[in-house]
């Protein structure tokens, strides 16, 4: 009786863990990661659903590719960002998948998610794109969950399966000459005012929860084109009433000890309003951001300012009253002037609150493709999903770690930046020659605020005139002291 009832605890042990969601990051695990996903679509056997925003990765054509080979009666539904599916090289790709009996779609607004639903039973969420950058120069998340039967995991996925129709439906149809198949509908109840799940442990939030939802006539132009499903946003929606920012801005609100979040754009002043009031109360809040976040001037009037990192840090030292204040934010640095041709991103779009590792039944984690702008909730597709339960101890943990890893990054046991790392972004190398960009990730570095602008004060010590055409420039490799001309430019 006792063997059985060990056994008994032992399959359950197994498929509690076997159940649990799976994170990975890039850098560090990108090609795991990527060859992960690439498992996951060639074992696809009746349906594989996937969301692409940029598309330059040739592993996940070829993983596509196998499966149309390996199972020609396999449904594979791929939804593209509008601007990518207009591009030459994104149509003869789908051309070639088409001929294969894959079905693409051009999304209806800008297609910002990055997810896959594999038979039903199997997905992925993630802050990455399809692209090199996003499996080895990036720092990326992902998220894996199978089914295995667990009822909350089935809900979530049932969650993304419903997305993915909203996706589908409002979407057009790309056709190609020769293709098998024409876009087809799919037949998913989807109601007037889609809202997110309750009484759920994981919870799909999505921008297209800002919409309302009807049938399009038969008759219609937009019918035609493969719009089954018509789109309207909702009125008198604000910063404080979208849909995803809501959900962060209550979660904010109600964090008791500490936040950490890892961004790579920030645009919403609302959640940095709610940020400062956690400040305000004393829960210990942690901000990383993008080299792209870094902005020491702050436009209030006119044009202004997009970025609310700075506004963050003004914010907090207005609080503390004391203008020297250290605001707990950290940049990822890798540029003076970043581009894309040069990019290191912080690509992740978390948040973290109330991490205790001895007791995480109030830990919250949101994490998903998301970054804090209106843009993100009233003109592209976005999601962020929500965990909050101690039974996903390992995820909330990882995530943890990883925050962490980045905040410490290339920094010394006291506390204090590398200074063999950053002297590459202020020392003068061969020829009079100081270098616009990190040459390789792990050139990048963590900064606190005052050393981002320690750092941008030095150079421009050593380099006199360096920042005068920067942004013209920024597409450039370096810039030559003596002749204060910039070199190397893409």
């Amino acid at each position: 009786m006792k063997f059985f009832l060990l056994l008994s605890l032992f399959i359950k042990s197994t498929l509690s863990i076997a159940a649990a969601p799976i994170a990975m990051f890039s850098p560090f695990e990108g090609e795991k990661a990527f060859n992960k996903i690439y498992e996951y679509v060639e074992g696809a056997q009746e349906t594989a659903h996937i969301a692409i925003y940029s598309w330059s990765d040739a592993g996940i054509t070829k993983a596509m590719e196998n499966l149309l080979k390996k199972n020609p009666d396999i449904k594979l539904r791929v939804v593209l960002h509008r601007p990518l599916a207009r591009k030459e090289s994104t149509l003869s790709r789908v051309a070639k998948l088409e001929k294969l009996g894959a079905m693409f779609k051009m999304a209806k607004m800008n297609m910002h998610e990055k997810s896959f639903v594999i038979d039903s039973d199997k997905l992925i969420n993630s802050s990455a794109n399809m692209s090199s950058g996003a499996k080895t120069r990036y720092s990326e998340d992902f998220v894996f969950i199978d089914s295995d039967g667990e009822t909350e995991n089935d809900l979530l996925i049932s969650a993304f399966e419903k997305e993915f129709a909203i996706l589908w439906n409002s979407a057009d149809d790309i056709v190609s000459e020769g293709e098998l198949q024409k876009a087809d509908k799919l037949d998913y109840q989807i109601e007037v005012n889609n809202e997110p799940m309750t009484d759920t442990n994981m919870t799909l939030i999505s921008s297209s929860m800002n919409f309302n939802y009807s049938k399009t006539k038969i008759t219609s132009a937009d019918y035609k084109k493969g719009r089954s499903l018509k789109m309207r946003l909702k009125k008198d929606l604000d910063e404080n009433t979208y849909i995803i920012a809501k959900e962060l801005i209550k979660a904010i609100d109600n964090a008791q000890s500490n936040i950490l979040m890892s961004v790579n754009h920030f645009n919403l002043y609302s959640v940095s309003q709610a940020l400062i009031r956690a400040v305000e109360r004393g829960v210990d809040v942690k901000l990383y951001v993008d080299n792209q976040e870094f902005k020491t001037r702050i436009r209030d009037e006119g044009r202004k300012s997009i970025e609310m990192t700075p506004r963050f840090v003004r914010d907090y030292k207005k609080l503390k009253n004391d203008k020297n204040a250290k605001a707990p934010v950290r940049v990822k640095f890798y540029s003076h002037a970043p581009h894309h041709s040069s990019w290191f991103l912080n690509h992740h779009k978390y948040i973290l609150i109330d991490y205790n590792s001895k007791d995480l039944k109030n830990t919250v984690l949101f994490s998903g493709s998301y970054n804090i702008s209106k843009n993100a909730e009233t003109k592209q597709f976005d999601n962020l999903v929500k965990f909050e339960s101690s039974s996903y101890a390992s995820l909330f943990t990882a995530y943890y770690e990883n925050f962490m890893t980045n905040w410490n990054f290339n920094r010394t046991e006291k506390d204090k930046p590398n200074k063999e790392i950053l002297s590459k972004y202020t020392q003068v190398h061969n020829e009079n020659t100081v270098y616009i960009h990190a040459k390789k990730p792990n050139d990048s570095i963590s900064l606190t605020w005052d050393e981002a602008i320690k750092l941008k004060n030095d150079i421009g010590k050593v380099a006199p005139g360096f920042f005068r055409g920067l942004f013209q420039n920024k597409g450039c490799y370096g810039y030559n002291i003596e002749t204060k001309k910039y070199f190397g430019c893409r």
